[in-house]
């Protein structure tokens, strides 16, 4: 019961930060810009800043989220999948139902690669 009401409400803290918050127009700010500003206020909760699956949401997931820095999913994943995963969420490509979908994402590609390339940064060798 409890890990269902945490559950609950992290696709609540989901659902503001995607759709209620007020965002920059696209003119205003970069793709990059706008992406760095829509991992930290969302997929950092759980994904972590670092993007080690490590987010201060992730204690209460049974299933940890991904780890970004992991070299072997890097190269076991396509910039394609990634890009489904985070428009259709985790169970509509076979993953955890606990990674919710942002459809609305699908509407602003820039955007979209842009995320896509932060995940792929975090195994960057530094």
């Amino acid at each position: 019961m409890r890990q269902s009401f945490a559950v609950a409400c992290l696709a609540l803290v989901f659902a503001l930060a995607l759709g209620g918050c007020p965002r920059r127009s696209a003119s205003s700010a970069s793709a990059e810009e706008r992406a760095r500003e829509v991992f930290e206020s969302t997929c950092s909760t759980c994904h972590g800043s670092t993007g080690r699956g490590d987010g201060p949401a992730a204690r209460a997931l049974a299933v940890r989220p991904r780890d970004y820095t992991d070299a072997a999913w890097q190269r076991s994943i396509t910039d394609e999948q990634i890009r489904a995963i985070i428009v259709k969420g985790g169970a509509a490509v076979g993953k955890s139902s606990l990674m919710p979908a942002n459809p609305t994402l699908a509407d602003d590609p820039q955007l979209l690669a842009a995320l896509v390339a932060m995940v792929r940064a975090f195994a960057a060798p530094r």
